[in-house]
């Protein structure tokens, strides 16, 4: 009797971590799969990988200095997700947001342009103070990048986002700036 009872005891358990491991393997196949296919619906990581690829000379700009910057991505933490803002000396611009959303091409306007162009150009004031990094990382929480693409690398500055905000940042003028470009972008998107 106390042999059977502990027999039943032994199956009793196996089978209820047998439920309880295939439950949880089937729950991590459920997140994978769904990780896989928002991956393959959201092009947002191919895009700022592109963004950050992008050549002076595929932008037509010859004759620079390999320490002018002729573009800035620049990130924003936004509550656990990342806008990223994309401004090349010509004007070209972009947005993508981690989200799927983008708008893209908004550099087609004069307005749009001219507000770029001079975001990207007092971008080189703060090279000096930027770090030079092999890959740009996003941003970790409330925080806001700026990566300044040259021809000799990507500098990189992170700050506070409430700092920029505040005023209280020495990069406070780049994140006015930034705004500006992304009011213009997003006053085009709407017409």
């Amino acid at each position: 009797m106390t042999q059977n009872l502990l027999f039943i005891l032994v199956v009793g358990i196996g089978l209820f971590f047998a439920v309880k491991y295939a439950a949880k393997a089937k729950k991590d196949i459920v997140k994978h799969q769904q990780a896989e296919k928002q991956t393959e619906q959201n092009p947002y990581f191919d895009m700022r990988k592109m963004a950050f690829s992008v050549t002076a000379e595929q932008l037509g700009l010859s004759g620079i200095d390999k320490n002018d910057v002729y573009g800035i991505v620049s990130e924003m933490d936004m509550n656990g997700g990342t806008a990223t803002v994309v401004t090349f000396s010509t004007g070209d611009t972009s947005i993508y947001l981690s989200s799927g959303g983008a708008f893209i091409g908004a550099g087609q306007y004069e307005s749009v342009q001219e507000v770029v162009k001079k975001y990207v150009k007092n971008g080189q004031k703060y090279i000096e103070k930027a770090t030079k990094i092999e890959k740009a990382k996003l941003p970790k929480n409330g925080m806001t990048n700026f990566n300044f693409l040259t021809e000799n690398g990507i500098y990189s500055i992170s700050e506070n986002l409430s700092e920029l905000e505040s005023g209280k940042s020495e990069f406070s003028n780049l994140f006015i700036e930034l705004n500006e470009v992304i009011s213009q972008i997003r006053m085009k998107s709407g017409e």
